[in-house]
């Protein structure tokens, strides 16, 4: 056979096995891009009394007035009819920054409301004006708001302390005025006139009382559960609930006589002890003098009167396991801002948890 013929034939094997090769690579290269079957998304069926809200979003911040529930998240600024729980934020008027990440609000009592986000500090009049107050923070990133007794607004940074006078002037604290660290997320005025600043730095975290001229610091070593103090929150019997923790550490300190200076008085509390979870992220109390506690990971805690507890998770209605903050609207209604949206609980539910 000549070479001319013995080439032809390589040639006519060739092509077959090519094309076998090619309509193998387009037979997996179609079952590969070929889309798999939807798995219907099941809607979530809630119990009586229980609504979830803002879809997604990481509710951090939450402020009530007469007229509107305001919600701040990962998300921007939003603003409900708490009564009918409608959605108007569509009427809200227009930002002077694209707002992300809230952190904290606060209306005063002249109905400012004041929005602490992760860029800066922003006050909306009542009269629908913004202005802008980050230029005066010691750094943009807002974690904490506080009205005290003494008319003057306090705001926890990422740097220190900056407190509104009066008369508008602001002054800035840091750690050479007494602070145990200038990572500042909770800040809590107690009935006495004093302020409550809690750091958020571990292991050099902690806690500062200042009252007048009288500055008195808490740490592991004499109240704290953990250096992270995270939630402030004095109740109607005037004691101090200091939560504290990172992730699934910490603990909730109830400090009774704290007026007294009296340590003994003073109650760790922990998931052994019957709480949803170690961390205390936030802290609250309701028209009935019941002290709910939400946890970063483990869902809310009930404390009654007695002390009896009952803990309540996402299986029972919330949504998700983090509750960042809480309030009760004048129809006794429980509005909880968690990592996985808004959450609110009826009064009739409220009532049937005793």
């Amino acid at each position: 056979m000549s070479d001319q013929n013995c080439e032809q034939n390589q040639k006519t094997i060739r092509k077959p096995r090519q094309n076998q090769l090619a309509w193998l690579l387009l037979v997996v290269l179609g079952w590969w891009l070929w889309p798999a079957p939807q798995t219907p998304q099941q809607v979530r069926t809630l119990p009586a009394g229980w609504r979830h809200f803002c879809p997604g979003d990481q509710i951090r911040g939450i402020a009530l007035t007469e007229e509107y529930l305001w919600v701040g998240g990962l998300y921007g600024l939003k603003r409900f009819d708490w009564r009918n729980c409608d959605d108007t934020s569509n009427g809200i008027a227009t930002l002077p920054v694209n707002l992300v990440r809230i952190e904290a609000l606060l209306v005063d009592p002249t109905g400012n409301l004041w929005v602490g986000h992760e860029m800066g500090l922003l006050c909306l009049d009542p009269q629908g004006v913004w202005h802008d107050h980050t230029s005066s923070m010691p750094d943009p990133k807002v974690m904490s708001l506080c009205w005290s007794l003494q008319n003057e607004l306090w705001v926890g940074t990422w740097r220190g302390v900056a407190v509104r006078s009066t008369g508008g002037l602001w002054r800035h604290l840091g750690s050479a005025d007494g602070l145990p660290g200038e990572r500042v997320r909770a800040i809590c005025a107690d009935s006495a006139g004093g302020i409550w600043i809690g750091s958020y730095e571990s292991p050099a975290g902690g806690l500062l009382h200042w009252n007048g001229a009288q500055k008195t610091a808490y740490t592991t070593a004499n109240l704290l559960a953990h250096p992270n103090v995270s939630a402030l929150f004095e109740d109607s019997q005037r004691r101090m609930w200091i939560g504290t923790g990172y992730f699934d550490r910490g603990g909730v300190t109830l400090f009774s006589d704290w007026q007294k200076g009296d340590l003994s008085s003073a109650k760790i509390m922990r998931q052994t002890d019957g709480l949803a979870g170690n961390k205390g992220r936030s802290l609250f109390e309701d028209r009935n003098n019941i002290i709910w506690i939400g946890s970063e990971l483990d869902g809310l805690t009930r404390v009654d009167k007695n002390g009896a507890i009952k803990v309540i998770r996402e299986t029972d209605g919330l949504n998700g396991s983090e509750i960042m903050c809480m309030l009760q609207d004048p129809d006794g209604n429980l509005w909880l801002g968690q990592e996985k949206g808004l959450c609110r609980i009826a009064a009739s539910v409220l009532d049937g948890f005793r």
